[in-house]
C-alpha cells in the first residue's frame, strides 16, 4: 500500500489541488453573488428610507396646508422658527442624505438623482429656503453647498 501512496503520490496532489481550486472558485462565485444581492439590497433600503423621509415632509405640509405656501414669503428673513424651520431643515437633510448617496457612495442611479434634483428645485427657489440656506450652509458637507449654491443661482435666473 505504501509503494503505491509513493507511486502515485504526485497523482493524488494533483487531484487534491484541482478539487480544492473546484471548491475555492464555487465559493468565489456563491460569495460574489451574495455582495451583489446584498448591494443591490441596501441600495433599495436607502431609496426606500429617503422616500419614507420625503413621504414625511409631505404630510405635514398637507395637515398644514398653508405651510408650503409661507416658503414663498417674500417677507421672510430665514430667522423665523415656525413651521418653516422645521420642514426646511428637514428637506435640506434628506437632499443632503440623496446628494451622498449619488456623489459619494454612488449608490443612486442618474435617473433616481435627477428626480430628486427636481425635488429640490421646487424647494430651493422659495424666498424662505434660500435665506434660511444663508444662515444654515456652513453646518452641511462642502459638496452639498456647492450643489445647493447652484441650484439657488439657477433658480434666481429664471
Amino acid at each position: 500500500m505504501l509503494d503505491w501512496i509513493d507511486t502515485h503520490s504526485a497523482t493524488v496532489a494533483a487531484a487534491s489541488t484541482i478539487i480544492l481550486v473546484a471548491v475555492t472558485a464555487y465559493y468565489a462565485w456563491t460569495t460574489r453573488a451574495l455582495v451583489r444581492e446584498t448591494h443591490i439590497s441596501l441600495q433599495a433600503a436607502a431609496r426606500s428610507t429617503l422616500q419614507q423621509r420625503l413621504d414625511r415632509i409631505s404630510e405635514i405640509c398637507i395637515h398644514n396646508p398653508s405651510l408650503f405656501p409661507l416658503l414663498d414669503d417674500d417677507s421672510a428673513t430665514g430667522q423665523e422658527y415656525d413651521g418653516r424651520f422645521h420642514v426646511a431643515n428637514m428637506f435640506l437633510g434628506v437632499l443632503e442624505e440623496a446628494h451622498l448617496q449619488y456623489r459619494l457612495e454612488r449608490s443612486m442611479s442618474a435617473d433616481d438623482w435627477g428626480a430628486w434634483v427636481a425635488t429640490a428645485d421646487t424647494f430651493l427657489s422659495k424666498a424662505y429656503i434660500q435665506r434660511y440656506w444663508q444662515r444654515v450652509a456652513p453646518t452641511f458637507e462642502p459638496g452639498f453647498q456647492q450643489f445647493v449654491n447652484e441650484r439657488m443661482e439657477a433658480a434666481n435666473r429664471r
